[in-house]
This record gives structure tokens, sequence and C-alpha cells, in this order.
């Protein structure tokens, strides 16, 4: 039993660390780093001498489980879901794969340790119990980062209409696209935070010497938004035609607009659907036995007058 309580003890360690890994390495918390700005400066450099410390073993272990997988087509795919997720470090790909790593061996020992606790019948049984569980650990991360850029996507196609009428007063206003651009990301900081982000990233491409085309071109390659994609190649095509870019973008609002409230009359048509699940499993069980229980209890003290007498 000793040992089945190191065994289990290691597990739930490596659980923790490769949950923790994400938060720690991967983090991107706007709360953290205002508090950084105001932190002591010893302190800044304690976190941030730990921080590189633990990056720097994790990009060992992610190239060395990785090595020969983390090549070619199949990093580039890789990075670029990590770009969309938010995930911008050069190393976030070893990153990842090492948490994928941990995470495996993790659940891995978890199912080897229930195995040698429950006794299921049959080896093959533990086996395929194991890798079961050694398979979902390895998966999981890639179901979260899926997760992520679904909800990043989904912030940036419901503050597209505002952004873009904002960029429009800027415009009309006499300002340059630029300006508009970095009005629109201090002005949403706090209200879009993703959209703010991706427009700074952009402004800072443009600042290190990239063209506005190539800029807006990588942008809309980051948020993988159609509607960010339509309205690029529509900026691209009126500033290379010498169109007028205000009325460009003000009919993109008014398209991105309506396609938001076509999602939501989508999402509201499907509510009753997804309902119905909920309903049957819990609410219809509790409301039919809080209606029928004293009707059943009468009936039973009618028909059995002496056992209920």
């Amino acid at each position: 039993m000793d040992l089945l309580f190191v065994i289990a003890a290691a597990a739930l360690s490596l659980l923790v660390l490769a949950a923790a890994l994400g938060l720690i390495v991967l983090g991107d918390s706007p709360m953290n780093l205002r508090l950084a700005k105001h932190a002591r400066l010893t302190a800044t450099v304690g976190i941030h001498g730990r921080r590189d410390s633990l990056a720097s073993t994790l990009r060992r272990l992610g190239a060395a489980a990785g090595r020969g997988s983390l090549e070619g087509v199949a990093r580039a795919s890789l990075r670029a879901k990590l770009v969309q997720a938010g995930f911008y470090d050069d190393h976030a790909v070893e990153v990842f794969f090492a948490i994928r790593v941990v995470m495996a061996l993790g659940l891995g020992l978890l199912a080897m340790i229930a195995t040698l606790v429950l006794r299921p019948p049959g080896p093959m049984t533990a086996l395929l119990v194991i890798f079961i569980a050694a398979a979902v650990g390895l998966y999981l991360p890639n179901l979260m980062l899926q997760a992520r850029i679904r909800e990043r996507q989904r912030a940036m196609r419901i503050g597209l209409p505002d952004t873009i009428d904002l960029m429009v007063v800027c415009l009309e206003a006499g300002g340059t696209l630029s300006s508009a651009m970095q009005r629109v990301e201090m002005e949403f900081r706090d209200l879009h935070p993703v959209i703010s982000e991706q427009l700074g990233v952009a402004l800072m491409e443009m600042q290190a010497g990239s063209s506005r085309a190539d800029a807006l071109t990588r942008l809309a390659e980051r948020a993988g938004v159609d509607e960010i994609s339509g309205l690029v190649t529509m900026l691209v095509q009126s500033e290379a035609l010498g169109a007028s870019v205000a009325q460009t973008m003000r009919v993109s609002a008014e398209q991105t607009r309506e396609n938001r409230y076509l999602d939501a009359e989508q999402r509201a048509s499907e509510l009753p659907v997804k309902l119905a699940f909920p309903l049957v499993l819990f609410i219809f069980p509790s409301l039919m036995t809080v209606i029928f229980t004293p009707l059943i209890i009468r009936i039973v003290r009618v028909l059995l007058p002496l056992q209920f007498g």
C-alpha cells in the first residue's frame, strides 16, 4: 500500500504540474501584467527568473519528447493554432508538447493505480484502461486549445462591429488608418481585449518596418475569423485602388452587424433542441415526482387502509 500511495502522489503531482504549466508559462493574464508593473523590482526579477527556469525545462522536455514530430508542416500547423490562441512565444510549441506528455504520464499512472486497486478481470482490460487514460491525457490539451481558440474568435466577432464603427469615426475626423487602429487599441483594452491585442500586434509590426497590407494580412491569419479576413481584403484592395476606406469600413460594419444578428437568431432557434436533454433527464423526473408522489400516497392509503391506517 505504501508503494501505491507513493505512485498516487507522483501521479497527482504530475497532473497538478501539467495544469499549472498552462497558467504559468503560457498564461497571458492582463491582471498579472498590470500587477507586475507596480511590483518591486526584486520580486519581479525573482518571479521572472523562476518562470524562465520552468520554461527552459519545459522546452528541453518538449524538444526531447517531440523530436521528429515537431518539425516541418506539423510544427507550423501547431504554431499557427497557438498563435490563434494568443500564445506568441517562440518556444510555445515545445512547451505545449511537454504539457501533453506530462498529462499523458499523469493520467496513465492514475489509471495504473486504479487497476491495481480495483483489479479488473484480465490483464488486457487493465492495459486497455491505462492506454485510454494516457490517450485522454495526450489529447486533452488539444481540446482545451481548440476551446480557447473558439472563445477568442467569438470575442472578436462580438467586438468587430464596434471596432469598425470607432475606426470609421476616426477616419472621418481626418485621421489615418494607422492612427485609427492605435485609437481603437487604446480604447478597447478593457471592453474588447482580444481585438485590442490583435491591433496592438499589427501596430508593432508596422512600426518594425512591415507594410500596412502585410501587417493586416498577418492580423487576419492570427484571428482566423472570416469577417476579419473579409474586412482586411476590402481594406487592402481599397488602399491599392485609392477608394474611400471609411465608406468601405462602413459597409463592412453593416454586414458584420447583420451576420452577428443572424448568428444570434440561429443560436436562439437551436435553444429548444439543446434544452431537451436536461429537461428529459433532470427537470421532468423531478416535476413528476413532486406531482405524483402525494397522489400515490393517497391511493395506497385508500386501497390498503389496514396497513397505512
